[in-house]
């Protein structure tokens, strides 16, 4: 049996709900495992504001769409990746983890990358001089590109040996902030299904590392020729395709100020810490972020909107909301059938 550690970061908490049916899976095996929330680890908004890596359509929405005429420093990844370097903040990180046998890092996907704030920590951390074994998870709606290369390219760099990836589908999260309304009870019943099929998967991907600690070869899964092949104009589409959507109809930030209470919610949350208030004590940003959607989301009277296409619409409430409308549901059923 081995002591496993998931390090993860969640926007919308469907990354936090997969880490915990990996957990579960684990424990069920007899391993032992543990969640770690990066933000609960670390200050990451301090982590990534000193040296602020963004992504290509951040990058691109801040030269094309401005929201202040003050350029954030922002890093492009590629040169963030030139100049990683050890983070004495993180230099304890060794010693702690000594004591697992394997490590997981999770996100969500952004661009066919990790969250910024996660390349940020990542690209922080100290390289490990003890051999320890390390996989990546991933949430996303559709497509993850090559995000799992980027994640071995990373972690080996650290140090680590990584042995393999996961990914999960469950629900377009992302899309509810575009939709008049978001069915609350149908898509919590699709997360449960989602979520059965995730376990199946953890499952197939548990009994591989299983494997790999035994000494026994094993195989998890291969990309065939004829899949990359297939697989590049989708994800070439689906790349561009959702860059020109988020650059063209989404970015932005917008508020009602006769429905915002001033409770400061988005400033807290956001986990680059974008968000300020202005003179009036109104929540504003002035540069383009990640757009994980949290402040959105977490607004308690919906105040807050990207672009018009956001305005006036749908929240994600997070799995565990979902999760409840279906076992309120199926309560109501059987009181109904006594």
């Amino acid at each position: 049996m081995y002591r496993a550690l998931l390090v993860y970061f969640s926007g919308t908490g469907i990354t936090r709900h997969f880490a915990q049916l990996i957990q579960e899976q684990m424990e069920k095996r007899g391993h032992s495992c543990d969640l770690l929330n990066l933000e609960e680890l670390t200050d990451i908004t301090v982590l990534w504001q000193k040296k602020p890596v963004a992504l290509p359509y951040t990058i691109r929405a801040e030269e094309k769409r401005p929201l202040s005429k003050y350029p954030w420093p922002y890093v492009k990844l590629r040169d963030a990746l030139n100049s990683a370097a050890e983070n004495p903040v993180l230099k304890s990180l060794e010693h702690e983890w000594d004591d697992y046998d394997i490590i997981g890092f999770g996100s969500p996907v952004y661009g066919f990358r990790p969250a910024p704030v996660m390349i940020r920590f990542l690209l922080d951390l100290p390289r490990f001089k003890k051999p320890k074994r390390v996989f990546s998870f991933a949430t996303h709606d559709g497509a993850q590109g090559d995000y799992e290369n980027f994640m071995s390219q990373v972690l080996t760099d650290k140090g680590f040996t990584f042995a393999g990836h996961i990914d999960q589908t469950f629900i377009y999260s992302a899309s509810a902030v575009m939709r008049k309304s978001f069915d609350h009870l149908n898509s919590g019943r699709l997360l449960v299904k989602k979520s059965d099929e995730a376990r199946n998967n953890i499952d197939i991907f548990l009994k591989y590392l299983d494997n790999i600690f035994k000494g026994v070869k094993d195989i998890y899964r291969i990309a065939t020729p004829m899949s990359i092949i297939f697989g590049l104009p989708y994800r070439l589409i689906y790349s561009y395709g959702i860059d020109f959507l988020l650059n063209y109809f989404l970015f932005g930030f917008g508020i009602h100020h006769d429905k915002c209470i001033q409770c400061m919610t988005c400033v807290v949350q956001c986990p680059q810490g974008l968000i300020e208030l202005d003179e009036d004590n109104y929540p504003i940003r002035l540069y383009h972020c990640m757009y994980c959607l949290r402040c959105l989301n977490w607004c308690p009277t919906d105040a807050l909107y990207f672009s018009r296409l956001t305005e006036d619409k749908a929240r994600f409430p997070g799995p565990e909301v979902l999760l409840e409308a279906v076992k309120q549901d199926q309560l109501a059923g059987r009181l109904k059938n006594l």
